[in-house]
């Protein structure tokens, strides 16, 4: 039986290892210039006098797609991501390592020293968009192997238009192809000897598509994952491909159904489950890091033993990893948590060890429980918890859209998310603006009530959420919270305008007037067809044939006088709902 063992620190030296592409939401330095991305994963938006995609050099072109915060040892991911060593044998070419959220997948895949991660909880495009996904690993293919850089770029030039193709196309012309004339001349013995792929069911659906409804956009989202399967099965099963191909994920219906439609003897599935004995070695790490952090904080000895021992607890780490069921994750929370000293190390441990689940029997009622607890923490619970849907939701787009559109006022983000380090992030390593949950299991425990209780925000309330604040922007004239670098204000409020309408019909009191839908007016992007489509339908959502509401009878005010004074620029004839405006 393979086995699993959990170590803190770094990877192994030498490791022969890399990671292609992590699915998962996490943030990265690229510049982005394809699809509908204005902004890189540091929220510094491109500028107009940018050149063409198709005038720049190979290079360039490449990284214009090369997601840096997808490396398993990016400043993105932290220095202290928990790792494990895997012991792994075997001859399939291709290794499905999968289990239930929090089970340590991405812990063992940081370990073989990969390079991608994908994450739908970094808020980064380039981080769960599927056309990252072969430029990422083509990019790291040519800095790890001699020779292998000029004929990439060589494919790339010869093609231009690679990075709009299928993956399967891109896996040819930009890996493939150039792989195959490397080995006419080079010995790949030395080459790396497997490439990690980690979060697939965490890629996106397309961006910049309307969809009707969310079972559009999940179908969307799970042909996204059946391509970058296939792409990477493609590339594996590829005689010219000397690595070995390690793809981690969750046990999702769709992916298995697709390995299960492989030919017998194609991928081994490792399931991460108790059969692997993850209890011991949960408590090994839980024992290490708290050593580490009694060290760290100049506290003698086994510190932790007198906290349980008042508690009746007599092993500490022990009692955490039976706490979580086996899930490295909860491990991982509470580390981070007792770490952020603000409240000191004892009285963490002790909040820590305080918050029992009610139902052991439940193998996410700890995790839960450690989750309330934490966001307990935090001066407005109810009203944290309702930023991370909202992000989550995808409304944000950036950090400082989210942040533009929630903050009511400068510095709120601090004032709600500063105790609650340990679930989510504000700024990276480098101090830059950022909004990152470490696990994506606190995003599904919000969206169950029966994991979060109090802290459960319906559909409703979340839309009436986001119409109020969207409506508040509208009322300030701008954000009215803390103000990005001025070469992105314009763009980020392009953005929220574009989606104010999808609110106009939300019930609110109307303490606004034409002035303010002017100001909307005048952020919006062009061309500005849809937007005032759905804001004359929505303006009307509540009104019938014989009453107007102030809020309609402002809006279709406000776009009569537009459809008449700027028509030329708007179709002639259009109908919104029952109403005929009059194009000229």
């Amino acid at each position: 039986m393979q086995r699993f063992t959990w170590k803190p620190g770094k990877a192994p030296a030498g490791s022969q290892t890399f990671t292609a592409y992590d699915i998962s939401t996490h943030d990265s330095s690229s510049h982005h210039h394809g699809d509908n991305h204005q902004y890189n994963t540091h929220h510094h938006y491109a500028l107009s006098s940018s050149p063409p995609m198709s005038s720049r050099l190979p290079q360039d072109r490449l990284e214009g797609f090369v997601s840096k915060g997808a490396a398993h040892n990016s400043l993105e991911r932290g220095i202290d991501a928990p790792k494990c060593h895997p012991k792994n044998k075997g001859g399939e070419k291709v290794l499905w390592l999968t289990g239930p959220a929090g089970a340590g997948k991405t812990a063992i895949m940081g370990s073989l020293a990969g390079s991608f991660f994908i994450s739908e909880s970094a808020m980064k495009v380039d981080r769960c968009s599927k056309r990252y996904l072969i430029p990422t690993l083509a990019f790291h293919l040519l800095e790890l192997i001699p020779g292998l850089r000029a004929l990439i770029l060589t494919s790339i030039k010869n093609n231009p238009s690679v990075f709009d193709k299928q993956l399967e196309h891109q896996v040819e012309i930009l890996i493939l192809g150039p792989i195959r004339e490397l080995c006419k001349t080079a010995d790949a013995s030395e080459w790396p000897k497997a490439v990690l792929v980690d979060g697939v069911d965490e890629c996106a659906s397309d961006e910049g598509q309307e969809y009707r409804t969310e079972r559009d956009r999940w179908k969307s989202k799970e042909g996204n994952q059946r391509e970058v399967l296939a792409a990477l099965i493609r590339a594996a099963a590829d005689p010219s491909f000397p690595f070995r191909l390690i793809i981690a994920s969750r046990p999702e219906q769709h992916i298995e159904k697709y390995f299960s439609s492989l030919p017998a003897g194609v991928i081994k599935k490792i399931f991460l489950d108790a059969k692997f004995s993850p209890e011991a070695d949960v408590e090994l790490y839980g024992k290490s890091m708290l050593n580490t952090i009694g060290m760290d904080c100049g506290l003698q000895g086994k510190w932790y033993c007198p906290v349980g021992e008042a508690l009746g607890i007599e092993n500490v780490p022990r009692h955490l990893a039976q706490q979580s069921s086996g899930q490295f994750v909860y491990i991982a929370t509470v580390i981070r948590y007792i770490q952020d000293t603000s409240g000191g190390a004892h009285k963490r441990l002790e909040d820590i060890l305080n918050w029992r689940p009610r139902n052991p029997s439940n193998p996410f009622e700890a995790l839960d429980v450690l989750y309330s607890g934490i966001l307990q923490t935090s001066p407005n619970p109810v009203l944290a918890a309702k930023w991370i849907r909202a992000i989550n939701s995808g409304v944000g787009k950036t950090y400082w859209r989210s942040m533009c559109l929630l903050e009511s006022f400068p510095g709120e983000t601090k004032h709600l998310f500063n105790p609650l380090m340990s679930l989510v992030r504000i700024v990276d390593e480098k101090g830059e603006p950022d909004f990152h949950l470490y696990h994506k299991s606190l995003s599904d425990s919000l969206k169950d009530p029966k994991r979060c209780g109090a802290f459960y925000i319906t559909k409703d309330d979340l839309h009436g959420f986001l119409a109020h604040r969207h409506i508040q922007v509208l009322k300030n004239k701008g954000p009215q919270g803390q103000l990005p670098p001025e070469a992105i204000l314009g763009v980020i409020l392009r953005g929220i305008c574009s989606d104010l309408p999808d609110y106009i019909g939300h019930p609110h009191t109307k303490e606004y007037d034409a002035s303010h839908v002017g100001w909307w007016f005048s952020h919006l992007p062009v061309p500005t067809r849809q937007p005032i489509h759905t804001a004359f339908q929505n303006a009307h959502r509540n009104c019938n044939s014989f009453s107007h509401t102030p809020t309609c009878e402002l809006w279709t005010g406000y776009l009569k006088r537009y459809a008449r004074d700027m028509g030329r620029d708007l179709p002639r004839r259009e109908r919104f709902s029952s109403f005929r405006l009059g194009w000229q």
